[in-house]
């Protein structure tokens, strides 16, 4: 039981200490115009994904007997 609580204590103590790290450093990386390029990308290639596939999907059901209805 000592060895797991041990373990465990030093599993708290590591994980502490990176978050401590983390918070120091927290100004690196991208700023907000970077973020927003990123994400803007990011919708328009799901968007075209989107419109390709929705396309596919379209002429699938279409090609289906009795598929427009009764």
């Amino acid at each position: 039981m000592n060895t797991l609580t041990t373990a465990a204590t030093r599993l708290v103590v590591a994980a502490l200490s990176r978050l401590t790290s983390l918070n120091l450093r927290s100004d690196r990386g991208s700023g907000v115009v970077e973020t927003i390029i990123i994400v803007a990308g990011f919708a328009g290639l799901a968007f075209t994904v989107y419109l390709a596939v929705s396309g596919k999907v379209n002429g699938w059901i279409s090609n289906i007997p009795g598929a427009s209805g009764p």
